[in-house]
């Protein structure tokens, strides 16, 4: 699992070979950093694991809130691990701040 601030969003990737992960404390951070930091987050998993840890932590954001007032976006693609030539079915997620 890797962290990355680009500047314009965070990005969370998520790897097929991810161990145990708070899937909670994590949806919690990234609640925080929409809501009260105003930043895109996009959370993206690729593989088998990666994929359902990242629709987990999706998920885990809209039941923490109430009254789910963010537009989230769902986008498949094909990626490679660097140094290996299998393609891995992807999915990333953005969560948008509202205006």
């Amino acid at each position: 699992m890797g962290v990355f601030d680009t500047g314009d969003y965070v990005l969370i990737e998520v790897s097929h070979k991810a161990g145990r992960i708070n899937v909670p404390r994590i949806a919690q951070t990234v609640l925080s950093l929409v809501s009260k930091e105003k930043k895109m987050v996009a959370v993206r998993g690729y593989g088998f694991k990666g994929i359902g840890l990242g629709v987990r932590i999706a998920h885990e954001i809209k039941m923490i809130e109430n009254r789910f007032r963010y537009e989230m976006t769902f986008d498949t693609f094909e990626a490679t691990e660097s140094g290996s030539e299998q393609i891995q079915t992807s999915v990333q997620i953005v969560i948008i701040p509202p205006d």
